[in-house]
């Protein structure tokens, strides 16, 4: 307990001292500081100046005489224990004061020691004192351990949910007296579980810890609260807003730095956050409502094309039962027949045929009609069931293509998109080459489509399971090419074969010189590389003339055609061979 010599007074153990006489107090005195050098001794001379220090100061040891003026130590000692009922008090008494002796045990002092003074007994006294304080200390701190388990996240070392909700609890309160708004953020990590499957839980938990990290360092000061609920899930409170834009400024920020890639011992990650937003008191007046609805909020982001935020509105409650439902019957979509597979054209610009097809999975469902692939693919891919149906438009694409070639059309590619869940199955190339056998359709004529992230997120699994599908004679596509972080030397490593210029950049391409600029170099850059290349949402007629006055082969688009039934695009192929038959 003793105290190191540039410690702060403070910061020792204080002893009151209450002693009227002068030749007492100075014996006392000294063999006090040459015993306990480590204590700080606050000296007084009667029971009124005592209990005021005291009241001052509130030191953890009180040593007093009991008969002064002015204040006896019995009466100063009973006031002392009124204000605190843990103070530890030694009382100096007379042999002969019997009845005080009592008197001092009935309030419950800790120690007396007779007079004349002992040195021993007194100073056994103070050390009784001191072994009780260190072990009160010992209790605090290991008190404080367990809250600190109880409270915090053990990997990252931030509030966990049951602090966060208590925290939210205060500051509404606050919000609801100060009329204050304050706003929730929920997020978590987009295709987390994709890493944390394929590298491994040990680089997940560096990736979270990272990523808590960055969040801090977006917040505005603090008094934000960021903490992690569970898994990859993060929140934040954003008490006593200055202004509603404050939230979607913060989102902001928080989207922008995770663009930036996650530096780990041993792996360099791209990974994009989602971000929902509710504020007190429109969205909200408890907590738990506060919570759901950003939650809601987040989801809506993700199906709007994840790495943005959503601002609550009531009409995602809405949103959210339509969600719950499609959920509970994706599970038996399969089963019941409901999934359809559409097909859409790729045209070459040069010679204007169709130069091959992608096949695109489309939910019919008994209530709510033709449910977009925006909506029931990520459902489909968080639920785990994207590997049934992954697998299920794989086999029917392929046995499709392969009766149009025995219907005597001319053989062309049909392409089918993988998700990040599919890619990740170990056995994906042994599923692609059964299905190869079971429809006895060529490899050549079969094109599987990836998305830059993808490729991005575990560079060396992707090499490995592209260059086994490639050697298989699998065609090989890079799918929304652009939106990622692919350099020219990244897109040398891989095995492919064509790149899909993602339809955000040419859907403002005739009016944004910066988007027909970045086309151009795509355009250039697959030329030298000899990969063949796509634009794709080509939908009027000024994207075409642009594109192809950018030399851009193939393009896909409402322009040529909208996905079609396989029986309706089977009779376009019909026209088309009659055509060329005639001609």
């Amino acid at each position: 307990m003793a105290a190191t010599d540039n410690q702060d007074s403070k910061d020792k153990i204080r002893i009151l001292y209450v002693e009227d006489d002068q030749t007492i107090r100075k014996m006392v005195t000294i063999i006090l500081r040459q015993t306990f050098p480590e204590l700080t001794l606050l000296p007084a001379e009667n029971g009124q100046e005592g209990l005021a220090l005291y009241e001052r100061e509130r030191p953890e040891i009180v040593l007093t005489d009991v008969r002064m003026p002015v204040m006896d130590g019995i009466r100063m000692a009973r006031e002392i224990r009124n204000l605190d009922e843990h103070a530890r008090i030694i009382v100096l008494t007379a042999n002969s004061d019997t009845n005080r002796i009592l008197e001092a045990i009935e309030i419950g002092i800790n120690h007396y020691v007779l007079k004349p003074i002992d040195r021993e007994k007194l100073q056994a006294a103070i050390e009784q004192c001191l072994a009780g304080l260190r072990l009160e200390h010992q209790l605090r701190e290991r008190e404080e351990h367990i809250r600190q388990m109880a409270y915090s996240d053990s990997l990252t070392g931030l509030p966990n949910r049951q602090l966060f909700n208590e925290l939210l609890h205060q500051a509404l309160a606050q919000a609801g007296r100060h009329r204050r708004p304050l706003a929730v953020l929920f997020l978590d990590l987009d295709r987390f579980k994709m890493i944390n499957d394929t590298l491994g839980h040990a680089v997940g938990d560096q990736l979270l810890q990272t990523a808590g990290r960055r969040l801090r360092e977006c917040c505005r000061r603090e008094r934000d609260i960021v903490a992690r609920r569970g898994g990859d899930e993060f929140i934040i409170l954003l008490p006593e807003l200055d202004d509603l834009q404050e939230p979607a400024r913060v989102a902001q920020k928080i989207i922008d730095a995770f663009t930036r890639p996650f530096i780990l011992p041993e792996h360099e990650l791209f990974i994009s956050t989602s971000v929902g937003v509710s504020v007190f008191p429109q969205d909200g007046r408890d907590g738990e409502t506060l919570i759901r609805n950003a939650d809601l909020a987040m989801y809506r982001a993700k199906e709007a094309g994840r790495s943005r935020y959503h601002l609550y509105t009531p009409a995602m409650d809405v949103q959210a039962s339509r969600r719950l439902a499609l959920e509970s019957s994706l599970r038996q979509a399969l089963e019941r027949g409901e999934l359809l597979l559409y097909y859409q054209p790729k045209v070459n610009i040069k010679t204007g045929r169709i130069a091959s097809i992608e096949a695109l999975a489309r939910w019919n469902h008994p209530e709510f009609g033709m449910v977009p692939p925006t909506q029931f693919i990520p459902l489909a891919e968080e639920s785990g069931v994207i590997v049934a149906i992954g697998e299920w438009v794989l086999r029917t694409a392929c046995a499709q293509n392969k009766a149009w070639q025995k219907a005597g059309f001319s053989p062309m590619r049909v392409s089918v998109n993988f998700s990040p869940r599919q890619f990740q199955q170990i056995d994906l190339a042994e599923v692609v080459g059964r299905v190869l056998a079971e429809t006895e359709l060529e490899p050549c004529w079969l094109e599987l489509e990836v998305t830059e992230n993808l490729m991005l997120e575990n560079e060396d699994h992707a090499i490995a399971m592209l260059r086994r599908l490639s050697e298989m004679g699998v065609q090989i596509s890079i799918d929304d090419f652009g939106t990622g972080y692919s350099t020219f030397s990244y897109i040398k490593k891989l095995p492919i074969h064509t790149l899909k210029i993602d339809q955000s950049f040419v859907c403002d391409i005739d009016s944004n010189r910066s988007d027909a600029a970045i086309v151009s170099a795509m355009i250039r850059m697959a030329q030298s590389l000899q990969l063949n290349i796509i634009a794709e949402g080509v939908e009027t007629e000024e994207q075409r003339l642009l594109l192809d006055a950018l030399d851009c082969p193939e393009m896909q688009g409402h322009l040529f055609s909208q996905a079609l039934p396989a029986e309706d695009l089977g009779k376009i192929l019909e026209r088309l061979s009659r055509r060329d038959g005639e001609g």
